[in-house]
């Protein structure tokens, strides 16, 4: 498989600062989805804009907790005493830590949709380049949460993992849909399996990158793997 100098080009402008905020509390106001379908949020109200400050504050503080402590460590009085919020204002944004916690998915969603997206739709990509900038997305985006924080997420009561209703999904589906109309992969074979199968994959090399440690480079290594995994789906010799 040959890969254009421009898909290096194009990587490397790629802003991959994983922002603490909130989902949904971007600057400006409009998702891809919605620029797509010519819808616009509303202007939000002065109340709505200090529950959002109020929830971030909350998700800032159990993630500033959980990089210095662990997961285990940290309880909710432990959160609100950091967010200098009540127990009763935790309980009305958030259902548990773990509730917390997992807000990480809907930022990873945020991350692909406000970053990801625009780069790889950019140029004239193959779908395979598509797929690999969209997964070195994917490893940078875990480099940037941290060790510690990603390391935490992976284990087997995270269900969301298995959670089918993510942007994150949905656009590489939509890749790999592309890729077959233009008889770059196998159209014998089904986006959603292929998307599965490329996920199975990558996290496998995430959750290897956590037993050691980080010992290594993880986003040449998902890129390397990639590389060698493609062409069981790709019509290219």
């Amino acid at each position: 498989m040959i890969f254009t100098l421009k898909y290096h080009l194009i990587y490397s402008t790629i802003d991959f600062t994983v922002s603490r905020g909130l989902p949904g509390q971007r600057g400006s106001g409009i998702s891809i989805l919605q620029q797509e379908s010519g819808m616009a949020k509303q202007k939000k109200t002065k109340r709505t804009l200090q529950a959002e400050e109020t929830k971030r504050k909350i998700y800032n503080s159990a993630i500033a907790m959980i990089e210095k402590k662990g997961f285990e460590n940290i309880t909710i009085q432990d959160i609100n005493s950091h967010a200098g919020v009540s127990v009763g204002t935790f309980y009305h944004y958030y259902k548990s830590k773990e509730d917390v916690f997992f807000e990480l998915y809907r930022t990873a969603d945020e991350y692909f949709e406000d970053k990801v997206f625009p780069v790889i739709y950019s140029g004239e990509f193959t779908a395979n380049e598509r797929i690999l900038l969209f997964f070195r997305s994917y490893a940078r985006f875990n480099i940037e949460n941290g060790l510690e924080y990603v390391s935490q997420l992976y284990n087997t009561k995270n269900k969301f993992f298995i959670s089918r209703n993510r942007y994150m999904l949905d656009l590489l589906i939509r890749i790999i849909q592309e890729g077959q109309k233009k008889n770059e992969i196998k159209t014998e074979l089904d986006p959603e399996e292929i998307m599965e199968d490329l996920f199975i994959v990558c996290r496998g090399i995430v959750f290897d990158w956590c037993l050691h440690e980080g010992s290594y480079d993880l986003e040449e290594k998902m890129h390397g793997h990639l590389k060698r995994h493609l062409p069981v789906f790709s019509t290219a010799e």
